[in-house]
């Protein structure tokens, strides 16, 4: 017996029930195959070529989704290896594509109401090597990165300090990978610090999201999603980032197709692929037997489908190479 029916009816995005909203996704065949996934993106790369549903007036080519708009901001960091300025800032690529992600218009500095500042040094730390008795193994070429600066909301003058308390320290095994990883990984945990912190973050949709997980909420998973797509696009890009939580969803519900998963099978993800199913009025067929190939491409469409409505510029977008080359 279904205890709860949400208002968005959980059999979107289902096999037996295509999507009532705006212009589907292919509904991909939870076949295994590889080229099932490719089929996917392929579309993907052509969303707004997509034929409408009978409910949608749009016209082909039309996005029925607006774009998130939270303000304006500007990036002004820069980052130094080994005491020499990079040639390809990561950093600063990396922040800004957060904040592009998240609504904010990138724009000079005397126009932006939010600016992030600073400097990420990084400096060689040791060649970590495993020694045992005549013999020698390289292990990994390791490097400290340390970030000093900040956000400030230019109009009420609030201040996010972003800088690292210790420095922070990453190894790989090419020197090449190294150089680049150590900014990456320090550039990711300053832009995941910024976008959830007091000044820009959104704790409530955080908060759904890990409610999701906690048996003692009292909801149901599909009172929870309706509670996440009341924010509208402005859950979008939280969304995007929780298509990789893996956590077991613990809270009782209907999820269509499937009413008799084990404990455990039903994932946050799915949860949150269902909620992007309304939001941006397309369909994954993501479903809890998808294998894992399957779950990285959606994860990748939803990725390219949110980058493409917000308009993120082409030096920011992800694998841009790889859609034109599949384009």
């Amino acid at each position: 017996m279904n205890r709860f029916q949400s208002s968005t009816e959980m059999k979107v995005g289902t096999r037996s029930d295509p999507p009532q909203r705006g212009r589907p996704l292919p509904l991909v065949n939870r076949q295994r195959f590889s080229m099932g996934g490719t089929f996917l993106l392929l579309l993907l790369v052509g969303l707004s070529a997509c034929v409408p549903t009978k409910q949608s007036a749009q016209s082909v080519g039309e996005s029925s989704t607006a774009a998130l708009q939270r303000g304006t901001a500007h990036v002004d960091v820069s980052e130094t290896i080994d005491g020499d300025p990079t040639e390809l800032n990561i950093t600063r690529l990396i922040l800004e594509r957060g904040l592009s992600l998240h609504g904010f218009q990138l724009v000079p500095r005397a126009e932006a109401q939010f600016v992030v500042e600073g400097t990420l040094t990084c400096e060689f730390f040791q060649d970590l090597n495993f020694e045992f008795k005549e013999s020698k193994q390289h292990l990994e070429y390791q490097f400290h990165g340390k970030f000093d600066g900040r956000l400030t909301s230019i109009e009420d003058g609030r201040i996010q300090e972003l800088s690292f308390p210790e420095p922070l320290m990453n190894g790989r095994t090419d020197m090449g990978m190294a150089r680049r990883d150590i900014r990456r990984r320090s550039a990711t945990i300053i832009s995941e610090t910024m976008l959830r912190g007091p000044i820009l973050g959104d704790p409530e949709i955080r908060g759904l999201l890990d409610a999701l997980t906690d048996p003692l909420d009292g909801r149901f998973h599909n009172q929870v999603l309706e509670e996440i797509v009341a924010h509208q696009e402005r859950a979008v890009p939280y969304l995007i980032e929780a298509l990789r939580d893996d956590r077991a969803v613990r809270l009782e519900g209907e999820y269509a197709g499937f009413s008799d998963l084990a404990e455990g099978e039903l994932k946050v993800y799915h949860i949150v692929d269902k909620a992007l199913t309304v939001l941006l009025d397309r369909a994954s067929g993501l479903d809890p037997l998808s294998s894992d190939d399957f779950i990285q491409r959606v994860r990748t469409g939803w990725q390219w489908a949110w980058e493409d409505i917000q308009q993120v510029p082409d030096e920011l977008r992800i694998l841009s190479s790889q859609r034109k080359a599949q384009s």
